[in-house]
C-alpha cells in the first residue's frame, strides 16, 4: 500500500499564501474606516498599560514572516495543506467578523517620550481602534504555534510561552480586551484542529492499494 500525496509547486504555495494574506488584509480598512459597533470590555479588563510590552507585540511581525517562509519552503504537502485550510478558516472568520460585527477599543492615552511609548503610539495610529474581536495577533500566533508544536514537539513549551507572551502583550499595551484575546486564541486553535483533520481525511482518500 502506498500513499499518493499530491505535490504543491512553489507557485501554488505562493498563490495560496497570497490568498491568505489578501483576506487577512481586510483588517486594515476595517480597523481604520469602520465606525460604530461595541467595545467588548468586561469588568475584569483592568490590565495596566506597560509600554515595554510593545516589544513582544512588535516581534510577532518577524515571527509571522519566518512562519510564512517556513510554511512555503519547508513543510511537506500534507502539513502545508492543513496549514492553508486552517489559515483560510481563521482569516475568513476574522474578516467577516470585522466587517459584519464591528468592535472597537477605547485606546488609552500613552504618556511619555521614551522609545516604548513612541512605539506604542505608532501602533495605535497604524492599527486604528476597530476590528478588535477576534484578535488577529492572537489567532495568527496560535495557529502558527499549534502547527510548530505538532511538528516539533520537543519545543512545545517554547511555543506555549510564545502564545502566552503575545496574548499578554496585546493586553498590557491596551490594544485588546480579554474577550478579544480569548476569541482570537479559540479561533486559531479551532482552525488548526479543522485544518489538520481535513488534511488527514484528504490523505486517507488518496491511499491506493
Amino acid at each position: 500500500m502506498r500513499t499518493d500525496v499530491d505535490k504543491f509547486s512553489l507557485s501554488k504555495r505562493l498563490l495560496w499564501a497570497g490568498l491568505v494574506c489578501l483576506i487577512q488584509a481586510v483588517y486594515f480598512p476595517a480597523s481604520q474606516a469602520t465606525s460604530g459597533g461595541i467595545a467588548p470590555r468586561l469588568p475584569i479588563d483592568v490590565f495596566p498599560i506597560i509600554p515595554i510590552w510593545v516589544v513582544p507585540y512588535y516581534m510577532v511581525f518577524p515571527l509571522w514572516t519566518f512562519g510564512a517562509y517556513w510554511a512555503i519552503f519547508k513543510l511537506d504537502a500534507r502539513a502545508f495543506r492543513a496549514l492553508i485550510v486552517s489559515a483560510l478558516i481563521a482569516v475568513s472568520v476574522g474578516a467577516l467578523t470585522f466587517v459584519l460585527f464591528p468592535t472597537y477599543i477605547d485606546l488609552p492615552i500613552i504618556p511619555g517620550d521614551d522609545l516604548f511609548a513612541v512605539m506604542l503610539r505608532s501602533i495605535q495610529v497604524a492599527g486604528g481602534s476597530h476590528a478588535a474581536l477576534p484578535s488577529a495577533h492572537n489567532y495568527i500566533t496560535m495557529l502558527m504555534a499549534a502547527f510548530a508544536a505538532r511538528l516539533y514537539p520537543r519545543q512545545r513549551w517554547l511555543w506555549i510561552a510564545v502564545v502566552a507572551t503575545v496574548a499578554l502583550s496585546t493586553l498590557f499595551t491596551g490594544q485588546h480586551y480579554i474577550l478579544d484575546v480569548v476569541t482570537g486564541l479559540a479561533l486559531g486553535w479551532i482552525s488548526y484542529k479543522i485544518g489538520w483533520a481535513f488534511a488527514s481525511t484528504s490523505l486517507r482518500g488518496r491511499v491506493v492499494e
